[in-house]
């Protein structure tokens, strides 16, 4: 049976946070009132994109598509038919994004704090873009809302600063960041009308990028201050919450997190093994040269060097592509930080995804030639300035896929849920059509707990 339509619907984003960490807050009590609307609908463990990032996981998010279908890889792309790399933003999406389809019924949308909506597009509603968004006055839309933002104190994203040496210091700025987006939303959600409104914290990630280790371990110097932080997220959700009232509501993050205690750069393992020839230090990917047979985009996207796609592209032979993912898969770091092809020691790569199998769709020809998805504890980068294969870095916590959050009121669904399911599921509470190039569907009721067959995951699989 279909559920009824909605007059409004409220989707809240906590960046970042995974289903079973939401669970445990809200049954220890840190987050009592999101403890008493889970009830009210199923947690439930979400899968994002390729790679899982925020980037590719917000596009999927408000185009209901894959990136084959929406065009979004990663923070960072090249140009095509070139070695220039520039930063996807909302102009790049190749598939319909929400507020086309909220437009097209004629209802107002409030699209506030997306990762990847930036430049703020002019809408039947208003956008605040979320990251990466250089200029605040483009970040904003339409342009009478940025000196009342400005007024409240409203950041686009968090000051990081040196958190690895006053972690105290940076989550002090997270909860400043978090309490001036309160502000900001409370204000836009009160005095605009809308009929959908996205609402997404970002502080969340920040402080599991930096902090992970300390939030998860209650004998961390700051932990029971990140706890006090996760109350405030408590408080933020209940005042969202109310301004929604009984209409549709549902909780939804982009990526879940673990924790990290490797960095693992791609780019200085494919020039040790000699299928990057870019000077050591290099500024710039366009110093490739001809001897150049694959280089990598973060996070873990590896893109072969063909003649014809590239300016100083070559012939690549039968199989490069699965004798690099073998290797990568083969890469061990042993005790003393060493790292070999086979040997003891643990592997930095768990599967290797062959882009022209994972993705599909109109521009799926943007996609990578293979994906690189890390071991668990390990954080792969793209960065090309380091012969250093293991860097240390900032980061105590990583994304991880599988178990990112959805949530929504009234759905009594079992089972996973995919980030492209989103949108569609939202637009259904609202009585609103999917546009044609969202793949996803209505979830709420289906049940995906029955196991799947046998090689429906597209990859190579670590079988050591």
């Amino acid at each position: 049976m279909t559920a009824p339509a909605h007059s409004r619907s409220l989707v809240i984003g906590l960046d970042g946070v995974p289903h079973w960490l939401l669970r445990s807050l809200a049954d220890d009590g840190v987050m009592p009132r999101t403890a008493a609307l889970l009830p009210q609908g199923t947690l439930r463990p979400l899968r994002a994109p390729v790679p899982e990032i925020s980037s590719t996981s917000w596009a999927s998010f408000l185009t209901g598509a894959d990136p084959g279908r929406h065009g979004v890889y990663g923070f960072i792309d090249t140009e095509p038919d070139s070695y220039r790399t520039y930063f996807p933003n909302v102009q790049d999406l190749a598939a319909t994004p929400v507020w086309q389809a909220t437009a097209a019924a004629g209802v107002p949308a409030l699209v506030l704090n997306v990762p990847g909506s930036y430049p703020a597009p002019p809408v039947h509603g208003a956008v605040v873009s979320g990251f990466v968004a250089p200029d605040f006055d483009r970040a904003v839309s339409p342009p009478r809302l940025r000196e009342p933002l400005s007024a409240l104190g409203y950041q686009l994203d968090v000051e990081v600063g040196d958190a690895a040496s006053d972690p105290a210091g940076f989550l002090d700025r997270a909860v400043e960041a978090l309490r001036a987006r309160r502000r900001a939303f409370r204000m836009l959600l009160t005095e605009e009308p809308w009929a959908l409104a996205i609402c997404v914290f970002t502080e969340t990630d920040r402080v599991h990028h930096f902090l992970w280790a300390q939030v998860v371990d209650p004998a961390a110097p700051l932990h029971g201050r990140i706890m006090d932080f996760y109350r405030e997220v408590d408080e933020a959700v209940a005042e969202l919450v109310a301004l929604a009232g009984d209409g549709g509501l549902a909780i939804v993050s982009d990526h879940g997190f673990g924790p990290a205690d490797t960095q693992f750069y791609l780019n200085a393992w494919l020039r040790r093994a000699g299928y990057l020839a870019l000077p050591s230090g290099a500024a710039s990917l366009t110093e490739i040269d001809e001897r150049t047979t694959a280089f990598a985009l973060d996070p873990g996207r590896i893109h072969l060097n063909r003649r014809g796609r590239r300016p100083r592209g070559r012939e690549i032979a039968p199989g490069t592509a699965d004798e690099i993912a073998r290797r990568l898969l083969s890469l061990r770091r042993a005790d003393d930080g060493s790292v070999t092809e086979g040997g003891p020691g643990r592997p930095l790569v768990a599967e290797v995804l062959h882009g022209d199998r994972h993705y599909a769709g109109p521009v799926a020809d943007r996609a990578p030639d293979l994906v690189a998805m890390p071991a668990p504890g390990v954080q792969i980068r793209g960065a090309w300035s380091t012969d250093d294969l293991v860097v240390p870095g900032p980061f105590t916590g990583t994304h991880t896929r599988d178990d990112a959050t959805f949530w929504c009121r009234g759905d009594r669904g079992r089972g996973g849920v995919d980030m492209r399911d989103v949108m569609p599921t939202v637009l259904a509470g609202l009585g609103i059509d999917s546009a044609p190039s969202m793949e996803g569907r209505d979830m709420r009721g289906v049940d995906t707990s029955a196991p799947v067959s046998a090689g429906t995951t597209r990859g190579i699989r670590d079988e050591h």
